[in-house]
């Protein structure tokens, strides 16, 4: 079978080739250096630390690994790290990543430090909405930062099960940039090519103004596949996806005032649209899912910062305002938060040295959905919720102490006060120790606590979400078999609590790394859906408190040197419980085991492959789909030609794994083939 637009895709890549290495045998160069994993972590501090002394179960995507391969969606990379599930499919539920058996919700996103926001209750139906994770370009960043585990100490009500930061790369001190573009043809001709091109440029304006402009556009055309009918002649949903086209622009204007004092303002749009699958019923001829889950989404943001020098400490403070617009076919859907936050960070020594950062956060928060929100019957519910607009206020004050009791020892204490008119006041306290007994080990382990405030549409008697029935399996003992649900708000709903409890080990020498991580978490009052019945021929779910529930499992990693030049890297995460003890029900739909291992192999100064594999184990939790373990290879390769090119092309799922059955609805894509190529100015 041949592919016109991949044989052009490579041609054109091999032309690009041959012309760098006319323009190398003309003038020598030297080979691209690589990217240099910064020592200071700045997420799981209110101070930056170096990695191995972060008081938290930490991880770092370095910008090597995110040129290596065209990064469309930012899950395909944060599902390497352990205590990361979710992550493999483009669309739906599957795609999402979740941490330490954790739904998304639960994961707060940072760009630079500051809250990304939500789409999430502007749709209308939560699991079709993606993750709110893409809204910048991949050629503007420099880093990802993981946190795993409860952050709310410093963050609050959205860091209950972790924290993604995305770190930007700085305006540069002369004009530079660069121009990427990839393709990715799938195998199946069935299914749809995706292409990107993204571009980042910065430089000075004057001596003291710097300015950073980047743009992405990618988009995946729609699967264009028959229906796959299973052995009991029923239709199996979710065989495609739907095509989808995402554009984004940034611009960041930096003004060093003086040594001591830097203010910058940032302005970023990006927009999602998307249409459905073509797909029918067969012998009724009935296109499925015209225009379901289709859609235009917008995302605006504006951000003014402050960074100060104060010679007896750091300051910083952000004021900014996120903006959410989805079209939908009928009526209208928007959220927008205000939020002003800052902090300050002072170095002392009292008995010991001590570094404390104290702060604060005021929060605003609105949502409009004129589908989804005002929509519950009454005749259950009591008096619904009229209208379509809701609002909420928040604020808080935190403290941290770093306390660097011995060389090798230091101890984190912090707390944080959060407070909402709906549900009243809330403590997030945090211990943490850090042990060195060997320069080359690391001993660490906490407790802190989680605070998750339910989210305005949560908390709403008039709000109803659809489910396609993955959502719907409380019904069961009700009589439900199948199909759809609606799924109603609580206004008597109380806030999440948890505790978090882990303890873990590392060694790190002459290229032998290890680690091991056992993490338990207890909630209180965790929200779940609790079945009601059919009302007005509909199915019905209500949140609730669930009195009980608990995750737990372990994570670890390893990294072996090879030979020169190559190392082998394993990721793994074993989850051994995720569970509503009151129901005994799985929280969510995870695989027990999810491992990620990979061969690095650095041929030469120039040339880089990596062979990985990606293991997904038997799912705990809702429905059969994904039963069986699989396992899935990917092969990659990278040629810096010249110091202003870059080559890259690869395979994924280089085995074509399908581990579907009958009943499997999930999507899984097959084998494709990518090529991409990056040029510096």
């Amino acid at each position: 079978m041949s592919y016109p637009p991949f044989s052009r895709a490579l041609l054109t890549v091999a032309l690009l080739a041959a012309t760098a290495v006319q323009a190398e045998e003309v003038h020598e160069l030297e080979a691209l250096p690589a990217t240099e994993l910064q020592a200071s972590f700045v997420t799981a501090t209110g101070g930056g630390t170096d990695v191995r002394d972060a008081p938290a179960s930490v991880s770092v995507i370095t910008r090597e690994e995110i040129e290596r391969q065209p990064v469309y969606d930012l899950n395909t990379l944060l599902r390497r790290i352990p205590g990361v599930t979710g992550g493999y499919g483009p669309v739906g539920e599957q795609s999402k990543i979740k941490l330490r058996g954790l739904d998304d919700k639960y994961t707060l996103i940072l760009v630079d430090g500051k809250r990304i926001g939500s789409s999430a209750d502007t749709n209308y139906r939560r699991d079709l909405g993606r993750q709110d994770i893409n809204w910048i370009s991949p050629n503007m960043i420099e880093r990802i930062e993981v946190v795993r585990g409860p952050m709310s100490s410093l963050y609050g009500s959205d860091a209950m099960g972790g924290v993604i930061n995305i770190i930007t790369r700085k305006v540069s001190r002369e004009w530079s940039g660069s121009l990427t573009a990839n393709t990715t043809i799938p195998e199946d001709s069935d299914r749809g090519q995706t292409n990107q091109t993204s571009v980042n440029l910065s430089g000075p304006v004057t001596d003291s103004v710097g300015l950073r402009l980047g743009a992405n556009v990618t988009r995946r055309a729609a699967d264009e596949v028959e229906p796959r009918v299973n052995t009991l002649g029923d239709f199996v949903y979710n065989d495609g996806v739907g095509g989808a086209k995402d554009h984004s622009v940034n611009a960041l204007l930096n003004w060093q005032i003086n040594e001591n004092h830097e203010l910058s303002f940032e302005a970023s749009q990006g927009v999602e649209r998307s249409w459905s699958s073509k797909k029918t019923f067969g012998d009724w001829g009935d296109t499925v899912g015209e225009g379901f889950g289709a859609g235009r989404l917008t995302r605006d943001s504006f951000v003014v910062s402050h960074h100060g020098d104060w010679g007896f400490g750091t300051s910083r403070i952000d004021a900014y305002l996120n903006k959410f617009n989805n079209e939908l076919e009928v009526g209208k859907a928007n959220s927008e938060e205000k939020i002003v936050e800052g902090s300050l960070n002072i170095p002392f020594e009292l008995l010991v040295n001590q570094r404390v950062t104290v702060g604060g956060q005021w929060k605003r928060e609105q949502l409009t959905n004129t589908d989804t929100l005002g929509t519950v019957p009454v005749d259950y519910q009591g008096a619904a919720v009229a209208g379509a607009d809701l609002e909420g206020d928040y604020s808080a004050l935190f403290i941290e102490d770093e306390l660097f009791l011995l060389d090798n020892l230091s101890l984190t204490l912090g707390n944080r006060f959060d407070h909402s008119d709906e549900y009243g006041n809330h403590n997030s306290p945090r211990a943490y120790l850090v042990y060195h007994p060997h320069p080359d080990w690391t001993v660490r382990g906490g407790v802190s606590r989680g605070f998750r405030a339910p989210s305005l549409k949560e908390g709403s008697a008039g709000a109803a979400t659809n489910s396609g029935g993955r959502g719907c399996t409380s019904l069961r003992p009700l009589g439900y078999v199948t199909g759809e649900c609606w799924m109603a708000g609580n206004p008597n709903l109380r806030p999440e609590i948890s505790t978090n409890k882990e303890i873990g080990v590392s060694f790190d020498h002459d290229g032998w790394e290890a680690s091991l991580t056992y993490f338990h978490t207890d909630f209180q009052d965790k929200i779940e859906y609790a079945p009601l019945g059919n009302f007005q021929g509909r199915w019905w779910t209500m949140l609730e408190n669930a009195d009980e529930a608990r995750t737990r499992g372990w994570e670890g990693s390893t990294k072996v040197p090879l030979w020169a030049n190559a190392s082998w890297r394993t990721n793994a995460t074993y989850m051994l419980e995720s569970r509503n003890l009151s129901t005994g029900r799985d929280l969510i739909s995870s695989p027990k085991l999810s491992l990620f291992s990979a061969i690095d192999w650095q041929i030469t100064d120039r040339i880089g492959t990596e062979l990985s594999a990606n293991h997904v184990g038997k799912q705990r939790g809702l429905g059969t789909d994904f039963v069986n373990s699989y396992t899935t290879y990917d092969l990659t390769a990278n040629w810096a030609a010249t110091r202003w090119l870059t080559l890259n092309v690869g395979v994924q799922n280089l085995l074509d794994e399908d581990p579907r059955d009958d009943s499997t609805s999930y999507y899984v894509p097959g084998r494709a083939y990518f090529a991409g190529v990056t040029t510096y100015f």
